[in-house]
């Protein structure tokens, strides 16, 4: 008890140092120097690497501009999955319906996966593009599902049982965590760096297109077609926190949580993912420090409470409890 105590008094600590800090820089990042320039503006074009309009994609920004992504996009293909097969929890009359439901989110999983992800972009800009784009990706989308829904079987019943509060919880918090960063996007309407550079090239003054993070883009301008104004908060940021549902899967799987150091390694591992990720999208130009601090924030603060939500009582889903026992 004592040391359960002690654990939640730390993280309290940490989290209010963290939460303050942040603070700060965003309050910071709203102000301007003395040539009149912001903090927010002028990080970037400290660390841009842009030739007449063109950046300079690294190594770094370019394979975490991938793999920031799939956090997030893995959750609705491998635990939908596992609930699909977990139908015997659910009340006989709404069983049929339960299977539907998690087979369609499989599918709309791998649909996201396959048409929305930045290697999907990257085939597009070759040229790979329009209905036959769509065409080949959603068969793609429809075989792994299929694919996926077939193996998904071979899951352990004990497994699917011991993960069946977890899979809802982590597949109800990656549609609140993608709902209310698209909707901030869209509020926020905020042009991106690098698009501000393709206008400096043009002869046009891009930065003046700049907003601080607290003034919204009320005026929806949009200079060209191509730009995507969907800067605030940073999507791939965003993303790359959903890793930390590996810190709840340690919380929940009994043979993980009887190694006392798999908790700091995973917490450790998944800070240093989000970090460097939101690193990566200020050095490929294609956000602010702003942009990604809110966008790991919102969904990291979303992460905790609805984390809470679903396992501050023991007794939450307990017929999977039930059937454990029954299986013991």
């Amino acid at each position: 008890m004592y040391k359960c105590k002690k654990d939640r008094t730390v993280s309290i600590a940490i989290h209010a140092s963290v939460a303050i800090v942040l603070a700060i820089i965003m309050i910071v990042l709203c102000f301007k120097n003395n040539n009149g320039e912001y903090y927010d503006l002028l990080i970037n074009k400290s660390l841009s690497k842009s030739i007449d309009g063109n950046w300079a994609k690294t190594s770094f920004a370019f394979i975490f501009s991938i793999i920031a992504e799939y956090p997030a996009y893995f959750i609705l293909p491998i635990f939908a999955v596992m609930l699909f097969y977990s139908d015997d929890l659910i009340p006989t009359k709404w069983r049929k319906l339960f299977k539907v439901a998690m087979a369609g989110l499989s599918i709309i999983g791998w649909v996201i996966l396959c048409i929305k992800s930045e290697v999907a972009d990257m085939i597009e800009a070759t040229g790979f593009d329009g209905m036959k784009f769509y065409l080949v990706m959603g068969i793609l989308a429809l075989c792994a599902s299929a694919l996926g829904l077939y193996l998904g079987k071979y899951i352990p019943k004990k497994t699917r049982y011991i993960l069946f509060k977890f899979a809802i919880f982590a597949i109800t918090y990656l549609i609140v965590a993608l709902l209310i960063n698209q909707v901030a996007k869209t509020v926020w309407h905020r042009m991106r760096f690098r698009d501000m550079l393709k206008e400096n090239a043009i002869g046009h003054d891009g930065f003046s297109n700049f907003t601080p993070w607290n003034t919204p883009d009320v005026s929806k301008i949009e200079l060209n077609e191509s730009y995507q104004y969907t800067s605030f908060p940073s999507g791939h940021s965003s993303s790359a926190v959903h890793i930390f549902i590996l810190c709840t899967l340690y919380k929940v799987l009994p043979s993980w949580r009887e190694k006392k150091w798999l908790k700091y390694v995973l917490y450790g591992g998944c800070t240093a993912f989000v970090l460097l990720t939101m690193i990566s999208r200020i050095c490929d130009d294609a956000h602010f420090l702003s942009d990604v601090i809110a966008g790991a924030s919102i969904s990291y603060i979303i992460y905790k409470v609805i984390e809470y939500l679903y396992f501050r009582n023991g007794n939450n889903f307990a017929v999977a409890d039930k059937a454990l026992a029954e299986l013991e």
